[in-house]
C-alpha cells in the first residue's frame, strides 16, 4: 500500500502594516512507508516565519539558521510541532515525532514520524502551522482525510 499526501496552507496576512511578504506557507507532505511501517512527514516554511513565531510565543533571543542557530532552537520547534500538528489513524491521535530539520535558501524543512504503523483505514490530519501568527490573517486552505 503507498500512500502520499500533500497538504498546501496558504495565509495571506491583511493588515495595515509593513511585513517581509504578505504570504504565510506550510506545506506539508505525509508517505506511508510500508517496509519500514511508518508514516513519515515533511513540512516546509520559511525560516524568518517560523523564527518570528518562536520568538513571540516562547523566546525572543531564539535564532534560527545555520550558523547563528539557538541551542534550544530544536526544543521550541518540537513543542510547537505538538501543539499545532495532529494525525488520527482510524480515530486515534497517534504521537508524532518530530527527527529534525534542515535549511534549504529560505526554507526550513521539518521531518516527522509515526513509527510502527502495520495498518489503517482512515487517516485524519490537523495542521495548524503559522496559523497563530498573525491575527489578521485569513486561511485559505485546510484538509481532513
Amino acid at each position: 500500500m503507498k500512500l502520499k499526501i500533500a497538504l498546501l496552507l496558504l495565509f495571506i496576512g491583511f493588515s495595515s502594516f509593513e511585513t517581509d511578504h504578505k504570504f504565510y506557507v506550510s506545506v506539508t507532505e505525509i508517505e506511508y512507508n510500508e517496509k519500514a511501517e511508518s508514516l513519515q512527514i515533511i513540512s516546509r516554511l520559511f525560516i524568518d516565519d517560523l523564527e518570528d513565531l518562536l520568538q513571540t510565543r516562547y523566546d525572543k533571543s531564539i535564532r534560527l539558521g545555520k550558523s547563528n542557530e539557538s541551542t534550544e532552537a530544536n526544543d521550541y520547534i518540537k513543542k510547537y510541532l505538538t501543539k499545532k500538528m495532529e494525525i488520527l489513524l482510524d480515530g486515534k491521535v497517534v504521537e508524532l515525532n518530530y527527527l529534525g530539520k534542515e535549511y534549504e535558501d529560505d526554507m526550513l524543512i521539518l521531518y516527522m514520524e509515526i513509527p510502527k504503523v502495520i495498518s489503517f483505514k482512515k487517516i485524519g490530519l490537523k495542521n495548524a502551522l503559522l496559523t497563530d501568527m498573525f491575527s489578521e490573517q485569513k486561511k485559505l486552505g485546510t484538509c481532513y482525510l
